[in-house]
């Protein structure tokens, strides 16, 4: 909300002299005044109020501002049936901020029934009145393939169009949309320094996810001259942002040293802020470092819990090691049948040390019932993808194998 300054004490009682007078431009100030906590800290029902009056005198940029404390419920209760109302009044007299906010609403289905073609149609109006969120909201349209010559068919030659007009208006999502289109070259012929250049105009105004690719870039991946204090700065501010991957990166870079020395401690941390968002990865490497990390870090018992959680992400190589927990007992109740099972999860996904592991259990009849044969099968697919151990076991039984024929490739490959 744009309001007048509250410096001037002076200015300040004449404006609340004149909203007394019920001035809906004065009354429009002031409540923006008060929304922003200038005046009255904490008093949304009364900015609510005070904008309600400024929007029922017809104030177009009061009835934008009431629309969005309802849709949001601030200082009123939410209703985003009313929000789009008005919108609707605010839009028809030209506010385009209301333009985009109805655009939205159509967008999403959210106080009116979903209608992408009405949605358009406002964010264009919006966009044409210099509205850069509304220029990025259709290149979003276009890139999901949301509106489309074909409906459901991604047009991103046109999502690139309306990013570049939003970039260029400063928006800083927009910038990032479009720099990273142009660095990868998708929808676009590939041009990876003009992307970077537009991705670090994002960065410079602070967008998580410009701040990340460039700090990838900066960090050897690319284009940029390596500079790993610039890379650690800009990750971890993208990381104080909420961006789950850049507190990943975050505790990558500290846990192995990139950009400042080791601080295990602060890697636990942002691997832990990551994982408790739903990082995946960020979640199987904390397991890891509380596993086998410092041993003053070290706790069993969480890491199987966050070796859980890595699996549920998909990621075998938590199943793989949780088996190892459930074989050894280790922050786990010892289950040979659990540690068998997580193997073969991991060995599907072509883990080597799964299928030796496998083998191990068949041989030793932990967990199912001692077959030698099923274990050699096993130690011969691991060997077969260079586990050294396994392969020191097959060498071992070579001889003795060889004197069976062609014995030793049948096992090799199955047939047994």
């Amino acid at each position: 909300m744009n309001s007048a300054g509250a410096g001037d004490a002076g200015a300040l009682e004449r404006l609340k002299q004149t909203a007394e007078r019920h001035d809906p431009e004065s009354l429009y100030h002031l409540g923006s005044l008060v929304f922003e906590g200038k005046l009255v800290r904490g008093d949304l029902e009364q900015a609510a109020d005070l904008l309600k009056r400024a929007a029922d005198k017809g104030h177009a940029a009061a009835q934008n501002a009431f629309g969005f404390m309802l849709q949001n419920g601030i200082g009123v209760a939410k209703n985003e049936q009313e929000a789009a109302l008005w919108y609707e009044r605010a839009a028809a007299a030209g506010e385009r901020e209301a333009q985009n906010n109805l655009g939205w609403l159509y967008q999403e289905g959210r106080g009116v029934e979903l209608n992408l073609d009405r949605a358009l149609s406002w964010y264009t109006k919006a966009a044409a009145a210099g509205s850069g969120i509304a220029a990025y909201h259709i290149g979003r349209l276009y890139e999901s393939g949301g509106y489309a010559p074909v409906r459901g068919v991604p047009n991103l030659a046109a999502a690139l169009d309306w990013y570049e007009k939003a970039a260029r208006g400063g928006l800083a999502i927009a910038q990032y949309k479009l720099g990273k289109a142009l660095y990868e070259g998708k929808g676009a012929e590939r041009n990876p320094v003009q992307g970077l250049a537009w991705i670090e105009k994002s960065a410079a105004q602070d967008n998580p996810l410009a701040q990340q690719l460039l700090a990838l870039q900066l960090a050897g991946d690319g284009y940029k001259a390596r500079d790993e204090r610039e890379a650690m700065r800009l990750t971890l501010a993208a990381a104080r942002a909420g961006l789950p991957s850049a507190e990943r990166l975050a505790g990558l870079f500290l846990e192995y040293g990139f950009g400042a020395g080791r601080d295990p401690r602060a890697a636990l941390r942002w691997y832990r802020e990551a994982a408790t968002r739903g990082d995946g990865e960020a979640a199987l490497r904390l397991a890891i470092l509380l596993d086998e990390g410092p041993p003053e870090m070290r706790a069993s018992k969480e890491a199987a819990a966050w070796y859980e959680k890595a699996s549920e992400a998909g990621w075998r190589d938590a199943d793989l090691r949780l088996g190892l927990l459930y074989q050894t007992g280790k922050g786990v109740e010892r289950n040979y049948a659990e540690a068998l099972r997580r193997y073969r999860r991991a060995a599907d996904a072509g883990y080597a040390d799964a299928l030796y592991r496998i083998a191990v259990l068949y041989d030793e009849g932990l967990g199912v019932n001692s077959d030698s044969r099923a274990a050699l099968q096993w130690f011969a697919k691991a060997a077969e993808r260079g586990h050294a151990e396994a392969n020191a076991v097959i060498q071992g039984l070579m001889k003795p194998v060889e004197r069976q024929g062609d014995a030793f490739s049948a096992l090799k490959f199955g047939k047994f």
